[in-house]
């Protein structure tokens, strides 16, 4: 595995430089990282320069200015009376900025553009490091992308599935724009915004022999019904996942154009610096209370669901821990047929609390050793338990933990996905663990990190190499 260099948007906000020199280049592996170079449907020119004008509009003064405001915001929230809430405000603070910033490089609904715009882990590439941007419990596992419409515009999405796609593909349409989300009252059966327009999985769609489709978005009826998604008035935002069980399955070629509506002038670089400086509070505010109300508030050391996502497309099920040092969960879930399931933790912010890539902060269906049955034990603490299947808190004693289970088929019953759920002392884990599922030491545990290193980063697409720049 290639270096990789840390980088803290904290340091842009205290000094007032743009993202793009955080870097604190120590020696030619952190150059040779920095200026590595790719070829595959995220390593395109528009997502290298959407992120570099990004890194620019968090460095501007005005936006560093805010940094004690922000700070303010997430004091008020219970997240923050928690010792782990308050330890991660600066890093929760960073990959929000990051996350927004990015948003508003691609809110010119007149010219819209597809971005991967959130992913708790940075990548290096093209000159420059792109810190982790969040919202509230990004996967790893999960490619998002999207980008912003118009509800009285007609677009159409282009896209082409690699040879080893992944295990599901959809495309989200909801109300609001890159700060202004929608969120529908929080029950314990909605683990979504629940302002969802339309819904669209590649189970659904009409796709070509050659793996190629083409969708139509807009307020006016389809063509077909297959490829078609309606738009509602106003402001809309655009999501689109592609879901992996294998990081080493591609991510899906897609990209968007504008075929009719009302032609609006362009957005300057100062434009998004004043968009920015207002959006950035909301967005905050918005995704730092957004953990008080999930699943309509969950009990400490409880497991809430597993309920259905909106639109149908998987089902999610929840805990929140407290757990003293000595303390662990205890959990066994079945697949139910999902093509999908995974499992990862996040801090009291609902924000990934380091980079996927060093720590067993999530394990997916190909990551897990299972039990004979075929069902998984997974234990999440702080500490290295030995057990195969940890999920590993990233050294902290509160948080979340969420599970998911996608590309379900029909009539799977979401009350025999979840078999065991119980917070044990460590030193019980002999009982409360089945016999069957692995146990790992130290050595075992450096090779399962060092692959999840290696992986991660096959969806950054074929390196290029220098002598062919």
């Amino acid at each position: 595995m290639r270096a990789q260099t840390k980088c803290s948007l904290a340091n842009a906000f205290a000094g007032g430089v743009g993202a793009i020199g955080l870097l604190a280049s120590s020696g030619a592996a952190a150059a040779q990282s920095l200026d590595r170079r790719f070829s595959g449907p995220l390593a395109n020119e528009i997502q290298v320069a959407a992120e570099k004008q990004a890194q620019r509009l968090v460095a501007h003064p005005d936006i560093v200015a805010l940094r004690p405001q922000l700070e303010a915001i997430l004091r008020e929230v219970p997240a923050a009376k928690l010792p782990d809430g308050e330890k991660q405000i600066g890093h929760s603070i960073d990959l929000w900025t990051m996350a927004i910033a990015v948003r508003e490089t691609s809110a010119d609904t007149s010219r819209p553009m597809i971005l991967w715009r959130l992913d708790n882990s940075p990548h290096s590439w093209f000159g420059h490091t792109q810190p982790g941007m969040a919202a509230a419990g990004e996967n790893p596992d999960h490619i998002y992308r999207g980008g912003f419409l118009d509800g009285d515009s007609t677009y159409e999405v282009s896209g082409r599935f690699g040879a080893n796609r992944p295990v599901q593909f959809s495309l989200e349409v909801y109300q609001g724009g890159p700060a202004a989300t929608v969120l529908k009252p929080q029950t314990a059966s909605t683990p979504d915004l629940g302002n969802q327009v339309s819904f669209l999985a590649d189970r659904d769609m009409e796709i070509a022999p050659d793996g190629s489709f083409t969708i139509t978005i807009g307020p006016e009826a389809g063509a077909t019904q297959h490829n078609h998604m309606k738009l509602a008035r106003g402001a809309m935002t655009l999501t689109i996942r592609d879901v992996l069980s294998n990081w080493s399955q591609d991510p899906t070629s897609v990209s968007i154009r504008r075929v009719a509506g009302p032609e609006r002038p362009p957005l300057s670089e100062r434009d998004l610096v004043d968009r920015l400086k207002v959006d950035l509070p909301a967005y905050v505010r918005f995704w730092s209370n957004f953990n008080t109300k999930f699943l309509g508030g969950i009990r400490e050391n409880e497991l809430a669901g597993p309920v259905p996502r909106d639109g149908g497309w998987g089902y999610l099920a929840a805990t929140r821990f407290n757990l003293a040092d000595d303390e662990a969960i205890v959990i066994t879930t079945t697949n139910a047929g999902a093509a999908y399931t995974g499992f990862q933790v996040t801090n009291p912010w609902m924000v990934m609390p380091g980079d996927a890539r060093k720590a067993t902060l999530s394990l997916n269906k190909t990551q897990v050793a299972a039990n004979p049955d075929g069902s998984v034990t997974y234990v999440l603490s702080r500490s290295d338990p030995g057990i195969a299947n940890w999920i590993d808190t990233g050294g902290l004693r509160q948080g979340f933990g969420l599970l998911r289970w996608q590309a379900v088929p029909e009539g799977a019953d979401p009350k025999a996905m979840v078999r065991q759920f119980k917070v044990v002392k460590l030193s019980a884990l002999a009982e409360a663990v089945p016999a069957s599922t692995p146990r790992l030491n130290a050595a075992g545990r450096r090779a399962q990190i060092a692959k999840r290193a290696a992986d991660y980063d096959l969806r950054l697409g074929t390196p290029i190499s220098m002598e062919k720049r």
